[in-house]
């Protein structure tokens, strides 16, 4: 009855304001070239459950997410501890043996989800398992070979706690996922940043969204500071940007950060790469227009296009072009001088349209877009969402902002090298987009 059998491993999610951990599990699987089969115990849940795969498989999918935190052997589960024991003595002798050694040591903690176990109840609960657990090591609570978890889940199918847990499962602690990153990548420690900078966590699971990987090439056509570029090139994908703003992009004038006075000459994205060791998945950032952007050939040339627009909220949101009406004047320029040119406001529903038509035309086929858009939330509906023959809708998530306000992560993917250029985006998208920043400071 065993031939054949694989194991269970249960996923722990990160419990926050967005929920996209299983797009982002699902990502980094298909960006491994790795099958996978699971399930979410319930929606509101952070537990579920891979199927059907080896160990190194899970290590491979935990050594990229952020919002996987943790993986485990899933050994038994119930809905009561008669039923958990139950489960435990069928779970295969040859899979439990190696780890009932003398020479292995132990810990064995229990786990609340949405309740707290006291350590007085922890300890009732790990000695009535002693008759199903045949551990012959010596416990050692501090770096034990193995780690044991009793995970009592206590959120139910609902926005009320459960009084008793919902499941209850036994696990062989196997490998923490990439939050540790967070730290390493902290835009406290990182000499450029904007008032824009991307939060490490998200960057990482764009890119992870994104399908960085080694031999790839992202591109983000507002790249800004960079930060979502400095997580696709930690996953070895070669980076490449663009941006309206000379100064960010070169280092001159102030920073946008209050207080932070001038730039410094070293404050660009090459330098901040060379910082974490990734200087040389740099490419290039280019001056460029998203709205008449510089990449003029027809080629496919991205793996994936990872980018925040502006929202004009705390970064203005412009394209090159004259507020005045007529041709705009070019001054003839003499040696040593620099032409900035006028900007005029560049409005949200046409910068989403832009940005679907430099993907279309830009991204390989199979390649995705990955990006943020901003609502309201009284007047979200689906169909804002804007939409194009060449691209496909995969992911749709929301991170609340706060009680009115909230932004979509979207991810697409290119499923079509031949379409209509002329005719190929639905004009009719929600025009609330435009409207998006009056809202927003109105209810603030």
């Amino acid at each position: 009855m065993e031939i054949g059998l694989k194991k269970q491993f249960l996923l722990l999610l990160a419990q926050g304001t967005i929920e996209c951990g299983i797009p982002e599990i699902e990502s980094v699987a298909e960006a491994l070239n790795i099958s996978l089969q699971i399930k979410r115990v319930n929606a509101f849940s952070p537990v579920c459950i891979l199927n059907s795969v080896d160990e190194n498989v899970v290590t491979s999918i935990l050594s990229r997410t952020m919002l996987c935190k943790s993986a485990y052997e899933l050994w038994g589960h119930g809905t009561s501890y008669e039923s958990l024991k139950s489960s435990i003595k069928e779970y295969p002798e040859k899979w439990k043996a190696p780890y009932f050694s003398e020479n292995r040591t132990f810990s064995i903690r229990v786990k609340g989800l949405g309740k707290k176990v006291s350590t007085s109840t922890q300890k009732k609960i790990i000695d009535s398992l002693e008759d199903v657990l045949l551990l012959e090591g010596k416990v050692m609570l501090q770096n034990p070979i193995d780690e044991y978890f009793i995970i009592e889940d206590y959120i139910s199918e609902g926005p009320s706690k459960s009084s008793s847990p919902s499941g209850i499962y036994f696990t062989r602690f196997l490998c923490d996922g990439q939050r540790h990153l967070m730290e390493k990548y902290s835009l406290k420690e990182r000499k450029l940043i904007g008032n824009t900078s991307m939060d490490p966590m998200l960057s990482f699971l764009m890119a992870n969204l994104g399908l960085a990987m080694p031999g790839r090439l992202t591109c983000d056509p507002f790249v800004g500071s960079g930060s979502l570029l400095v997580s696709a090139a930690h996953f070895g994908s070669h980076i490449i940007g663009g941006d309206i703003s000379y100064n960010i992009l070169h280092a001159r004038g102030k920073s946008s950060r209050k207080g932070a006075g001038w730039r410094k000459r070293d404050e660009t994205l090459r330098n901040c790469l060379s910082e974490y060791g990734l200087e040389k998945y740099f490419v290039d950032v280019l001056l460029s227009d998203a709205a008449n952007h510089a990449w003029r050939t027809k080629k496919e040339l991205f793996d994936s296009i990872i980018t925040d627009p502006p929202y004009g909220i705390r970064e203005a949101c412009s394209r090159v072009g004259s507020k005045k009406p007529g041709e705009v004047d070019i001054p003839e320029l003499q040696d040593g001088q620099v032409h900035f040119p006028e900007q005029m406001a560049y409005h949200l529903d046409d910068v989403f349209l832009d940005l679907l038509a430099f993907a279309a035309r830009l991204l390989v086929c199979g390649g995705r877009l990955v990006y943020w858009m901003p609502v309201y939330r009284a007047d979200y509906t689906s169909d804002i969402i804007p939409q194009h023959p060449a691209l496909k809708l995969l992911y749709n998530c929301e991170q609340v902002l706060n009680r009115h306000s909230s932004r979509r992560l979207i991810v697409m993917v290119k499923v079509s090298s031949n379409w209509d250029e002329e005719a190929s985006i639905d004009n009719n998208i929600f025009s609330g987009h435009n409207s998006f920043r009056k809202k927003y400071f109105n209810q603030s």
